[in-house]
C-alpha cells in the first residue's frame, strides 16, 4: 500500500497550489503510463468526501486491487462472484459477493483464466472454442453494469486501450467505481457445455480507509 504523492493530490483535485495547472500537465505526463492508478485519480471526485480528505491528509492509502473469485461451469453457466460464496483461501477473497467495509475500488480491468481440471489448478489451460464464444455480464448492486459481453474480448488485444495486455485482462474503456458493501455478481453464459474452471480477477486500485 501507499500514499498519494503531493503531485497526484493536486492532479486529483483534492489540493490546490500555485501554478497549479502547469502542475497537473506536468503530472498527467508523468503518470501516463501508470493506466490504473491515473484512471483512479481521475475518479477520486466520485469517493465519499472523508475518504476524499483522508487521501489528501495522508490517512488513507492505495493499494493495487486484491480480488478473485474462481467457479465450476456448470452445463452452460459460471457463476464467479455470488453473493452466496463466503470467502475461502484459493478460492475467492470476495467474501459473500461484496467489498469489505472502507474498501472502495476504481475497477479498471477484467481478467479471466480458465483450467481444464482443477479449481485449485494452475490456469493455463486453453481455451476452447465454445467459451470464446460464450458472453460474460457484471451486475453491481443488481444493476447490470455490462452485459452479453463477448468471452473473447479478454483475450483479442484489439478490445480495450491497448494491443499488448497480459493473457486474459479485459481493460475497461470505461471504468467502474465499486463502493463497500455493494452487491457484485460476474457470471459467463455458453453457446454449448464446457467441462472445467473459470478465474476471474478484478483489477483496478483499492482505497483503505482508516
Amino acid at each position: 500500500m501507499e500514499e498519494l504523492s503531493n503531485e497526484e493530490i493536486i492532479l486529483a483535485g483534492l489540493g490546490a497550489a500555485k501554478g497549479s495547472t502547469g502542475l497537473k500537465n506536468a503530472v498527467r505526463q508523468e503518470i501516463g503510463a501508470s493506466r490504473f492508478r491515473k484512471q483512479f485519480l481521475e475518479r477520486v471526485h466520485l469517493l465519499p468526501k472523508n475518504i476524499q480528505r483522508a487521501l489528501a491528509n495522508h490517512k488513507a492509502q492505495i493499494s493495487d486491487s486484491p480480488y478473485y473469485a474462481t467457479a465450476p461451469i456448470k452445463g452452460t453457466r459460471a457463476e464467479l462472484i455470488k453473493l452466496s460464496v463466503p470467502e475461502e483461501i484459493g478460492i475467492t477473497n470476495v467474501d459473500n459477493g461484496k467489498l469489505g467495509k472502507d474498501r472502495h475500488l476504481t475497477l479498471s480491468g477484467i481478467r479471466v483464466l480458465y483450467d481444464a481440471a482443477a479449481i485449485d489448478g494452475a490456469f493455463i489451460s486453453n481455451i476452447p472454442v465454445d467459451l470464446l464464444n460464450a458472453e460474460w455480464e457484471l451486475e453491481l448492486n443488481g444493476r447490470k453494469v455490462f452485459e452479453k459481453m463477448p468471452f473473447r474480448t479478454f483475450f483479442d488485444g484489439f478490445y480495450g486501450y491497448n494491443t499488448t495486455k497480459p493473457f486474459g485482462l479485459y481493460v475497461l474503456n470505461n471504468p467502474k467505481v465499486i463502493y463497500p458493501q455493494t452487491p457484485i455478481e460476474f457470471n459467463v453464459n455458453l453457446p454449448k457445455q464446457v467441462n472445467g474452471f473459470l478465474k476471474v480477477f478484478l483489477e483496478g486500485t483499492t482505497v483503505y480507509g482508516y
